[in-house]
This record gives C-alpha cells, sequence and structure tokens, in this order.
C-alpha cells in the first residue's frame, strides 16, 4: 500500500477562474501570508483539539512545500503557544487573516485548510465550524464550492 501525500504544489495552484480576482494578483505567497496560510492551516488540523495523524502529516506536507526549510516541530510548538495563549480558535483565525489582504492568498489559504480537513477522509464538527468561519472571515461564500472542487480534483489526480 502506497503512502497517500497533498500535493500541494497541485491544491495551491492559483485558480484558474478570474472571479474575485484584481489584475496582477495571481502571484505567489509570500511573507506574512505564508505565515497566515500555516497558521490557519495548524488551526483546521487542531480544530477539535486533537490533530489526527493524517493531519499532522498533512500539515507537514504544507509546511514542507512553502518553508522547505522550516523546523516542522519547532513551528508546530510555536503555533501550539499562540493557541494556548488565545482566548479562542475564532480570535487566532482572525488574527491570521488579516495578513492576507489579496483575493488569491485568501483563496489559498482556504484550500490548504480544507485540504487538511478533507485529507483523513473524516470532519467531524468543530471542523465544519472553522470551515463556515474561514469562509465568513477570507470573504469566499461565493467560491468557496469552486475552491472545494479545485482541491478535490488536486487531491485525486495521478
Amino acid at each position: 500500500m502506497t503512502k497517500r501525500t497533498a500535493n500541494f504544489a497541485r491544491v495551491l495552484t492559483p485558480s484558474t477562474s478570474a472571479s474575485g480576482e484584481a489584475g496582477g494578483d495571481k502571484g505567489p505567497l509570500h511573507g506574512a501570508e505564508i505565515d497566515a496560510v500555516i497558521e490557519l492551516a495548524y488551526l483546521m488540523a487542531n480544530a477539535d483539539g486533537n490533530a489526527s495523524f493524517d493531519e499532522v502529516d498533512s500539515f507537514r506536507q504544507l509546511v514542507k512545500h512553502l518553508k522547505p526549510d522550516a523546523k516542522v516541530s519547532d513551528l508546530l510548538d510555536s503555533l501550539g503557544e499562540k493557541l494556548d495563549k488565545a482566548e479562542s480558535i475564532e480570535e487566532r483565525v482572525r488574527a491570521a487573516a488579516k495578513d492576507l489582504v489579496r483575493p488569491t492568498a485568501r483563496a489559498l489559504a482556504y484550500k490548504a485548510a480544507y485540504t487538511i480537513a478533507v485529507f483523513d477522509l473524516e470532519t467531524n464538527e468543530e471542523e465544519r465550524d472553522l470551515d463556515d468561519l474561514l469562509v465568513e472571515v477570507l470573504g469566499l461564500s461565493e467560491r468557496v464550492d469552486e475552491l472545494e472542487a479545485e482541491v478535490n480534483e488536486a487531491l485525486t489526480a495521478e
């Protein structure tokens, strides 16, 4: 049996759809956007307080894609401390989302978090609630179906 991997190079390809995209906005993630995407993905992996092996593994794959030289264990510790100090996951979501100004960055952040949520082939109430919060905070209600379809296609493509 081969190990499943989340191909984030494919998942995080900016949408071919022009809906909601400003001219010149389709560039790759950079700087604070990368950190925000990683934090939102971490929050999704920990939405129910207990990240599954597949969620942690897909999170590691995301980090290695966005920050190849990052020490994932240090990053996990740092993000865990931020979450522990926060009043709620919602507080951290709203704080991270502030660094996602570009429509493409918001869409890619959603796609990363959604990938983490579905990668273990299970979703729970906390993940669904966090997904709803992400859609709201990132302003993606009109595009969510399209973005989810892109993720599902990327995860099943050979």
